[in-house]
């Protein structure tokens, strides 16, 4: 049989930036690309078609470059073991290339049952690293470091025209399906289009032009769909490499242009706190469905099908918190803020489990990245314990980010009449003014689930009343130890167990844009 090794494509649907693929063209033996739309992934309560759209949009893409080359990404819709174990039976395969993947509980357990696999093979799989992220780190002891090292290294170009094609035989062919369902292979012009071509153009549109409103739009919901970068998606499906945006942003700083200069340092700093929460899910993949302060695991929070339902679906009452859910579910894209306030709302005011809202958010997002996701998630929850407790209300974010109701008029066309300063409580609206806006409060448009106030006083009551609790305190130092950057908690540590008021630094507040 015939005498090659494997790219396995996963987060890294690209030809730049490649190390695997340049890696397996090194080997001296023919390569074969292939992905895999594993039906266990496409059935996750995360998984939404429009992740796999983008996938299959990024693999169009790439396959389109590689015309030239005689070549191309196989993909299949199988699980990664049938595919090789198939492939086996037709190639002796002699070596596996692939990034390592910091994803879901399920991508971790497959892919050491693939290791297992390639050890009884006596096959040699190669993975490297993505992202500057540390594989076996038990803590953050040296990963700054490292990281700056990885991030400033040179981009690692694979030499397209060195690459001896494979072709699988049809016989292959036959015993591995290919076949996608049609929504997958059907472009949805409300989201943005998969694949590095795509990435390169918004990469270079944001530093050339875009940038410039990048601070002062980032927590405006309507401002920010132009003025961030909108890179979030080719970076979470590997469109295009976080060196790459990381290098392209350090040449606009290098510029030393006082504006622009600005926003690149603020640019970088997302960058840079991307891989940081990514990091945390790669230190301990468990906190995806437990508490990273475990010191929370008996606070009860009874499930409401009615909150979900109404919370998931833009139903709330609140105009703010309906308008950022109903963009996520038509475009899959919201800016930080408001996705900070989704996750706090559901959290803190209807006072339900994270792991439920998570989940949904996961479906919705498109640019979901479970590194940056589940961490972000559970620290807007409160769950680490020692985080400063920020609840974002749609009410403040309403006065202060969309004054002039262009988001909420966008998304809520039911209140499309209702003055703008009007619009962060219309339930406060006199019935016969609200007939003449030609909107019911409560019947055009529904009228608040809870009382924001009394609901998310409660809960911070009993929140507080747990975190203060020995459970949670005493948890802490072993959070720290596997999370934390040291110099971001020294201070802060020294005044908890003091027992005075907490002033944390300005690092450990800064979250960066989802």
């Amino acid at each position: 049989m015939k005498e090659i090794v494997v790219v396995w494509f996963k987060r890294d649907l690209r030809l730049s930036d490649h190390a695997p693929l340049q890696a397996a063209i090194d080997s001296g033996y023919p390569v074969l690309m292939v992905y895999c739309f594993e039906p266990s992934l496409l059935s996750l309560p995360e998984s939404d078609d429009r992740h796999w759209r983008f996938a299959y949009e990024g693999i169009a893409d790439v396959n389109h470059q590689l015309v030239e080359f005689n070549t191309r990404i196989y993909y299949f819709s199988e699980e990664v073991a049938h595919t090789f174990n198939e492939l086996l039976c037709h190639f002796n395969i002699r070596a596996v290339y692939s990034h390592e993947e910091t994803g879901l509980e399920v991508t971790y357990r497959r892919d050491q049952q693939f290791a297992r696999w390639c050890k009884t093979k006596a096959i040699p799989w190669h993975e490297f690293r993505r992202d500057g992220l540390l594989r076996g780190a038990p803590n953050r002891k040296g990963w700054q470091q490292q990281w700056e090292q990885f991030m400033n290294a040179p981009c690692v170009t694979p030499q397209l025209s060195k690459l001896q094609p494979v072709s699988i035989p049809s016989q292959c062919l036959a015993q591995l399906n290919s076949d996608l369902p049609k929504m997958l292979t059907t472009p949805e012009p409300s989201f943005l289009k998969g694949g590095p071509t795509l990435a390169a153009r918004l990469l270079r549109s944001f530093v050339d032009e875009r940038c410039y409103s990048y601070i002062s739009h980032i927590s405006r919901p309507a401002e920010s769909q132009q003025s961030c970068s909108r890179l979030s998606p080719y970076m979470a499906h590997g469109n295009i490499s976080a060196r790459e945006v990381y290098q392209t942003a350090k040449q606009l700083k290098a510029l030393n242009v006082h504006n622009l200069s600005k926003q690149a340092d603020e640019f970088l700093s997302r960058i840079w706190w991307r891989c940081h929460y990514m990091q945390k899910l790669e230190t301990d993949y468990r906190i995806e469905h437990s508490h990273i302060n475990t010191g929370f695991d008996k606070l009860e929070k009874p499930y409401r099908a009615d909150f979900f339902e109404a919370w998931s679906q833009g139903n709330t009452g609140f105009p703010m918190a309906d308008a950022s859910m109903r963009c996520l579910i038509q475009t899959g894209y919201l800016n930080f803020r408001m996705r900070a306030m989704l996750a706090t709302f559901w959290s803190f005011t209807l006072w339900q489990d994270w792991r439920k809202g998570a989940e949904w958010l996961a479906k919705v997002f498109l640019d979901f990245e479970p590194g940056i996701h589940y961490p972000q998630f559970q620290m807007q929850a409160g769950m680490t314990g020692y985080h400063p407790l920020r609840i974002f209300s749609p009410i403040a974010q309403t006065e202060k980010y969309d004054t002039e109701g262009k988001f909420i008029y966008q998304w809520v066309p039911e209140l499309r009449n209702v003055p703008a300063h009007l619009l962060a409580r219309p339930w406060e609206i006199p019935p016969l003014e609200q007939q003449f806006y030609g909107c019911q409060i409560g019947i055009d448009y529904p009228m608040p689930i809870v009382d924001y106030q009394k609901a998310t006083r409660a809960a911070k009551e009993k929140y507080w009343e747990f975190r203060k609790g020995e459970g949670v305190k005493g948890r802490l130092p072993d959070v720290w130890h596997r999370f934390s950057l040291p110099q971001d908690i020294l201070s802060y540590q020294k005044e908890l167990f003091a027992g005075k008021e907490v002033v944390v630094t300005e690092s450990l507040m800064y979250q960066p844009e989802w």
